[in-house]
C-alpha cells in the first residue's frame, strides 16, 4: 500500500498537481517582468502604484529608474522570464511574495542567464494586485538552489 501512495504522490507531482497555485498577487511581477521584456515603460508603470519602491542589490531605484535600465540603448536583447513562488502571505488588500526569478537574456547570439531571490509587498486596489515595494537580490554565478521548479511567463494578447 505504502508503495502505491508513494508512485500516486510521484506521478500527481509529476503532472503538476501536487505543486500549489501561484498567489494572484504574483500575476503584476510576472507582467512587470514581460513589459520589462517589451521595454514598455507604460506597462510597466500600470503594474505598480505610484510610490513604488524598488531595492535592487544594494540601491534604492525608482520605476523610472528601473524603465530607464531595461531599455535596449542601441543594442537590441531578448529577454526571457522564469519564476518559482517560493511564500505568499495576504491580510486584507496588503499582500507579500517571495520568489525565485530568472532572465535568459539574448544579445548578440551570446546567452547570458541571472537569478535573483526576490520578495515584493502588493496592495489591492479596485480589485487590481499592485507593487509598491520589490527587494533584489541577484545571485552570483550558480549560487542557487538546483533543484527550482522554474515556469516561464510570456503574456499572451
Amino acid at each position: 500500500m505504502l508503495l502505491v501512495v508513494v508512485w500516486l504522490f510521484g506521478v500527481l507531482s509529476w503532472c503538476g498537481i501536487g505543486k500549489a497555485a501561484d498567489h494572484p498577487a504574483l500575476q503584476p511581477v510576472k507582467e512587470l517582468f514581460a513589459a520589462m521584456s517589451q521595454h514598455d515603460g507604460a506597462a510597466m508603470m500600470q503594474t505598480a502604484t505610484d510610490d513604488f519602491q524598488l531595492l535592487e542589490h544594494g540601491e534604492v531605484w525608482t520605476m523610472q529608474k528601473l524603465i530607464d535600465a531595461v531599455q535596449p540603448k542601441g543594442k537590441p536583447y531578448e529577454r526571457k522570464n522564469f519564476f518559482s513562488q517560493i511564500h505568499a502571505r495576504q491580510q486584507g488588500d496588503v499582500a507579500w511574495v517571495s520568489y525565485w526569478n530568472k532572465a535568459e537574456i539574448q544579445r548578440d547570439g551570446a546567452m547570458r542567464i541571472v537569478v535573483w531571490l526576490e520578495s515584493a509587498v502588493l496592495v489591492q486596489k479596485n480589485d487590481r494586485w499592485k507593487i509598491q515595494l520589490m527587494h533584489s537580490t541577484r545571485l552570483d554565478g550558480d549560487k542557487y538552489p538546483k533543484d527550482i521548479e522554474w515556469v516561464p511567463y510570456v503574456k499572451t494578447p
